[in-house]
């Protein structure tokens, strides 16, 4: 029987561990025995994080919105050796791509896409051979999107191109994977203008929701696979949720 991917006494750098699926996955992480940076952009909630978590949690100050932001901390992240990435922070809109202002479509990409991007590149220098990457995707970048999720569901296809086309540049040294999501109830949808009405009407149709420790239960089997299995891609959807 080959044997799984162990965690165990290892580093893991985790994005938005503030709060929602971020948070539950810094959570599993440390119970399996890892250590975790996590990257949050909002001061007081990551020291609140950092209490709450304990002494294997170590807080990582970043914007990834911010390209100063972003180099400050890549500068901070130090030399310790990164067995996995999980790039879990984003940010979505709820809005026409005809009447969202450039800015603000400038600004998912940045955090959505670019920040990403340069995140991964800068945590790739400490990644040995065996790491991994794990990347949150969307199931909204696998079917035709909902009218007003355009942008957002744009940004999760974009980043869906650079997942694939990294599992196939970084092999044979480091994992690539990407996890899609359905519908989770998290803290995102209360961050996002004019979602109320289309939440309302989601909840008629599909009564439970993913929670944000069912996704962090799955990003931890996809990170205990066989070193010779990469899941290049997974989707999770609750039982009621049609696409």
């Amino acid at each position: 029987m080959t044997s799984m991917t162990t965690l165990q006494n290892k580093t893991a750098l985790v994005t938005g561990v503030t709060s929602g699926i971020g948070a539950a996955t810094a959570r599993v992480l440390l119970e399996a025995g890892m250590r975790v940076i996590g990257v949050g952009r909002a001061p007081e909630r990551l020291a609140a994080t950092e209490r709450e978590l304990g002494p294997n949690f170590r807080p990582l100050l970043l914007d990834l919105a911010d390209p100063e932001s972003r180099r400050r901390g890549l500068a901070e992240l130090g030399p310790e050796a990164i067995a996995l990435l999980v790039n879990n922070a984003a940010e979505c809109v709820y809005e026409s791509a005809l009447e969202l202002p450039p800015a603000r479509l400038s600004r998912l990409f940045e955090i959505n896409v670019v920040g990403l991007m340069e995140l991964t590149r800068g945590a790739l220098a400490n990644m040995p051979a065996g790491a991994q990457i794990i990347n949150l995707s969307s199931v909204v970048a696998r079917q035709l999107p909902a009218a007003k999720f355009a942008p957002y569901a744009a940004s999760k296809a974009a980043l869906d191109c650079l997942s694939e086309a990294l599992r196939l540049e970084l092999h044979p040294r480091i994992r690539v994977s990407s996890i899609a999501p359905g519908l989770v109830d998290t803290p995102i949808y209360d961050k996002v203008q004019g979602f109320e009405r289309a939440r309302s009407k989601l909840k008629e149709q599909v009564p439970t929701w993913l929670s944000a420790e069912d996704i962090a239960s799955v990003v931890l089997w996809v990170a205990t696979r066989p070193p010779h299995v990469v899941i290049s891609e997974l989707c999770v959807l609750p039982s009621a949720q049609a696409r």
